[in-house]
């Protein structure tokens, strides 16, 4: 399988949401599919957001600056996961080898028979609104095609609620329609693979049926977020 070689830059401004543009395209600006998830998160989500950072202000910690560093240890994992996945055998620095351990040693990997490619740019013009994003991997397992997102979580937490898996495969439903447009490739299964440091992974993760349910879900979204568009 092939992929030609995406056009966008992504464009992470110091204030404002990250975008991307297309090289071929340049009147066009996409949204991130992240930023539009952000934007369009539920009432209850937000609610369990203002919780959080008020715990954590309560106990005498800053909210952003937890955030921040949760962020930069997310891409650092992500960036050894992709070296990792590329047939690299990369070192594990200290204070991320708890993650990849549980990560490399999963037994998700005992079933996949390709990495078909890793950390791609993809984009959808011909919705009611233009997105773009970056999925982590495309994997073949039993000859269905797997899109694969990896979540990373700090120490010490639960497993995801559904509110929360459903909140990734409706990320991962976006990259699913944009590779269809784009690429011509079907993909049959999303999974999203939740590493913590401090237990094994967690896997979500829906395809047949459920794969309507999710795309429905996204589409919605963006429509919310299009609407937004029009009426600043």
């Amino acid at each position: 399988m092939y992929l030609t070689p995406s056009p966008l830059i992504q464009m992470n401004p110091t204030n404002g949401s990250r975008y991307y543009l297309n090289e071929n395209k340049p009147s066009l600006k996409y949204a991130s599919v992240t930023s539009i998830l952000s934007a369009t998160q539920s009432e209850s989500s937000k609610k369990a957001i203002e919780f959080w950072r008020k715990s954590l202000s309560e106990k005498g910690e800053d909210p952003d600056d937890a955030l921040k560093k949760a962020a930069l240890r997310g891409t650092e994992i992500h960036e050894w996961t992709d070296d990792w996945l590329s047939v690299c055998d990369p070192g594990m620095p200290d204070h991320i080898a708890s993650w990849c351990n549980y990560i490399k040693n999963a037994q998700f990997w005992n079933h996949v028979d390709e990495v078909i490619c890793t950390e791609q740019k993809v984009y959808s013009d011909k919705s009611i609104y233009p997105y773009a994003g970056t999925f982590d991997a495309l994997l073949r397992i039993k000859n269905k095609i797997i899109l694969f997102d990896l979540k990373t979580k700090n120490p010490d937490k639960k497993h995801p609620s559904k509110q929360v898996t459903n909140e990734a495969l409706c990320q991962l439903q976006a990259y699913r329609l944009a590779l269809k447009e784009t690429q011509g490739i079907h993909v049959d299964r999303l999974v999203a693979f939740y590493a913590f440091p401090d237990q094994p992974v967690y896997l979500a993760a829906c395809g047949g049926k459920d794969l309507k349910e999710h795309e429905e879900s996204w589409l919605k979204r963006l429509e919310q977020y299009a609407k937004g568009k029009g009426n600043e």
